[in-house]
Parts: C-alpha cells; sequence; structure tokens
C-alpha cells in the first residue's frame, strides 16, 4: 500500500511542478490563460495515462509497433477533439467567448505537438520504471532463490563436509550392497544439485530439475522397500529448456507429505510434459488420513510468490483440494 501511496505522490506533484512551471512563464493569471491552459491540460493528462496504463504495457512487450503506433496516433486525435470539447463548456460555464471553440487548424497542430511531446515522456516514464521494476525483481528471485537453497539444506552444518562424506560411504557400500549405494549415489546428487549455483538469469537445466525428482523419488522407494507406487511420466524433449531450481520438488515433496502412496489402485501420478515453448507438471495423490511424512519443502505459499517473481503473467497454478484427492497443476511459458 505505501508503494502505490508514494507512486501516487509522485504523480500529483509531478503535474504540481508542471502547473507551476507554465504559470510562472504567463505574462498574467487572467480567466483566458486559465481557460486556455486548462484546456490543453486535461488532454495531455489523459494520454500520458492512457500510454503508460494500456498502450505501452499491452503493444512493446508483444513488439505491436504498428499497432501502438496507431493507437498512439488515435488516442492523440481524440485528445485534440478533446481540447476543442473542453474549449465549448469553458465558453458556455463562463459565458464568456475565451476560447476558440471552432476547428482552427492552428489550435490543432498546436495541441497535437503537445500530444506528441507527452507522448514521449510517457514512454520515458514507463520505461525507466518498467526497468526499475523489473530490477527489483530480479533481486527479489535471487533471494528468493537463495531461501530455497537455505531451506533444502537446513539441519546442514557443513554441506560440503556432507557431500564428500556420502561419496566415501557410497564407495565403501558399493562391494556390499548394490542398492544401498545407488542411494547414497542419488542422495549425493541430491545435494549436490542443491549446492550448485543456478545460471545468470537464476535457472538451471531443466534435465537436471527432473533428475533432481527422480533421486527424490528413488530415496524414498528404498526407504519403503519399493512398496510405494507411483508413476513418474515425462513427455517430449527436456534438452534446451530451463526453469528455476527447487521449483517442482515442492510439489512431489507435499504428495509425500500428505499422500497415500501405498495403494496399487490409487498410484501417485507425476506427469511432466513439455510442448515447444510451454511445460505442464501435475502431482495427483490420494489424501492420507495416517501419520503424515515431515517435510523440509519452502512450502506451497513460497512456491507462489517464486512464481510471481520469475515467471509474471507466464505461469498458471491450479490447485484441486478434493475430499479424498489432491492434485496441483501447473504450466509454465518457458524461455
Amino acid at each position: 500500500m505505501t508503494k502505490y501511496k508514494n507512486r501516487i505522490l509522485t504523480h500529483v506533484l509531478g503535474w504540481l511542478a508542471y502547473v507551476l512551471v507554465i504559470a510562472f512563464g504567463a505574462d498574467e493569471l487572467d480567466a483566458d490563460f486559465l481557460a486556455k491552459s486548462g484546456a490543453s491540460f486535461l488532454p495531455v493528462i489523459a494520454i500520458f495515462y492512457a500510454a503508460i496504463g494500456w498502450l505501452f504495457p499491452f503493444y512493446l512487450p508483444q513488439k505491436r509497433y504498428g499497432a501502438l503506433i496507431i493507437g498512439l496516433s488515435l488516442v492523440s486525435l481524440m485528445a485534440v477533439g478533446l481540447r476543442f470539447w473542453l474549449a465549448q463548456l469553458a465558453n458556455h460555464m463562463s459565458g464568456q467567448h475565451l476560447l476558440d471553440d471552432s476547428f482552427s487548424s492552428i489550435t490543432f497542430w498546436n495541441q497535437f505537438r503537445l500530444n506528441l511531446m507527452f507522448i514521449g515522456i510517457s514512454f520515458a516514464y514507463w520505461y525507466a520504471r518498467r526497468n526499475h521494476e523489473i530490477e527489483q525483481n530480479q533481486q527479489l528471485l535471487e533471494k528468493a532463490v537463495l531461501n530455497a537453497r537455505l531451506a533444502s539444506l537446513k539441519n546442514q552444518i557443513n554441506p560440503h563436509f556432507l557431500y564428500n562424506t556420502l561419496s566415501f560411504l557410497y564407495t565403501k557400500a558399493l562391494p556390499l550392497s548394490r542398492e544401498l549405494s545407488e542411494a547414497i549415489a542419488d542422495l549425493s546428487d541430491m545435494m549436490r544439485y542443491s549446492l550448485e549455483e543456478a545460471g545468470e538469469n537464476g535457472q538451471v537445466d531443466l534435465s537436471r530439475e527432473v533428475a533432481h525428482l527422480r533421486n527424490f523419488i528413488q530415496i524414498h522407494q528404498f526407504r519403503f522397500e519399493h512398496r510405494l507406487h507411483i508413476k513418474f511420466e515425462v513427455g517430449g524433449s527436456l534438452n534446451g529448456y530451463s526453469i528455476m531450481p527447487l521449483l517442482l520438488i515442492t510439489f512431489v515433496e507435499n504428495a509425500f507429505k500428505h499422500g497415500r502412496l501405498d495403494d496399487p489402485d490409487h498410484p501417485l501420478c507425476i506427469q511432466l510434459q513439455v510442448n515447444a515453448t510451454e511445460l505442464f507438471f501435475s502431482v495427483s495423490n490420494r489424501k492420507s488420513s495416517g501419520r503424515k511424512e515431515r517435510s523440509s519443502g519452502i512450502g506451497l505459499p513460497n512456491v507462489r510468490n517464486r512464481l510471481e517473481l520469475a515467471y509474471p503473467k507466464a505461469h498458471t497454478l491450479v490447485i484441486e483440494n478434493g475430499r479424498d484427492d489432491y492434485r496441483v497443476s501447473l504450466h509454465l511459458t518457458l524461455n
């Protein structure tokens, strides 16, 4: 709320400064000057907010430059029409002929040039604000990724020491039990994934995130002697795609925490489908009525925040919480 109050205050002060500059440049602050200034001032306000609130956000990100030019031209022409209407209104309310309210080419072009100037000002404002918001979101995203890594590594005082220890245990266990050594290797890979840094864009290869899910499932299967009924289906190629790290694991952890996984008729179903630039991920499970598995995940509320930061207007998260079943469906537009 404070953010929007500050923004409103900034706009009010900006317009006030513009009015003062115009007023200080006047020879005399008479009714004629006020009428002319008001008739020219209100149209440019309309143009400014139409541009930053509708035209630039809607057309520029989609690179629809032709439609943008047409839209700006139409809005500018409408603002000129508003200028002549305000002149008629001022003359009617004052009972005097303060302004030329008939069509005049001089008045038309003077107002049109003023409109073009404020289109430039509105673009500069929108572009600067957009870059500032992108920078802020990037900082929040980096912080969210860091928090996710800390959450996944909590209770680990020295992760590197534990990782090296797991490598040692894997070597010792290999001659004794292949299954035990594979479980240790899976756990070691999970720690490696949690410790490694993401790329410059704060993302990792999608194939690594999927491998992380498989390791997580394999370790739980080892714990419960392969009695868990889990269907994990992957469709499409994972090559060339990236994703925010430790994003999908939260939904799987949630299923292990709250789900019943020992019913062959109702297995835990995990589906991942990649098509062109879209990712579809779903997790559905039967609810458990018994003791729940403890999870070290970052939680669904934090995942929602991370999605808003990393995929603004490029994701859909649907949670269906039924009486007996629980389902999470995620749709992402990949970079």
